[in-house]
């Protein structure tokens, strides 16, 4: 249970589930690299992702992540609680995986979720191809259709030989906290 080795190989085996064929063979034989790859890469809120890395001892965060990574199955807005995907609609669009970090031209950095369904989201204004984080894809900005807060943007390719044809992109900071990262549970 307290074995870093184990629980490593438990947290590589669940984070296969959600990122297709990952090479994490490496990163189990290195529990703690694991467990800060895991940590900073997990689709959860930046507040969870924060709490999560403070957390002192290797076999403690992967326990942690193991759990959130057990509860983790839907996207909710942060706001309002309204439901946004599934964590089976999450594709992974970078080799990062699902969570990436993009600047803007403003300097806002947008940590963002790639999922290829997203519901109860309302577009607002025009496609663009200007400034994409995406090279072949237009982006449209996203609000939740029940609080109208900033979810995040559609991405639509517009190149015909692209793949997917469209997914979503959802700020990590307007997810929903579903699961409390505390080292006393």
């Amino acid at each position: 249970m307290y074995d870093s080795y184990t629980l490593a190989r438990s947290a590589a085996e669940l984070w296969r589930q959600i990122i297709a064929n990952p090479s994490m063979d490496d990163h189990v034989r290195k529990p703690d690299i694991l467990s800060f790859h895991i940590g900073s890469k997990l689709p959860v809120s930046e507040s969870v992702r924060q709490k999560l890395l403070e957390i002192d001892g290797v076999s403690y965060r992967l326990q942690k992540e193991i759990q959130l990574l057990k509860a983790f199955n839907h996207i909710k807005c942060r706001n309002c609680q309204s439901h946004i995907a599934k964590r089976s609609d999450m594709v992974v669009m970078s080799t990062d995986g699902p969570l990436g970090a993009y600047v803007n031209p403003h300097g806002c950095v947008h940590e963002t979720i790639t999922v290829s369904n997203a519901t109860g989201l309302a577009l607002i204004g025009n496609p663009s191809k200007v400034h994409s984080w995406f090279p072949g894809y237009s982006w449209t900005i996203a609000a939740c259709m029940a609080c109208e807060s900033h979810i995040g943007w559609l991405f639509r390719a517009t190149k015909k030989n692209l793949r997917p044809r469209s997914f979503w992109g959802i700020r990590s900071s307007q997810i929903a906290d579903d699961t409390q990262v505390d080292q006393g549970d």
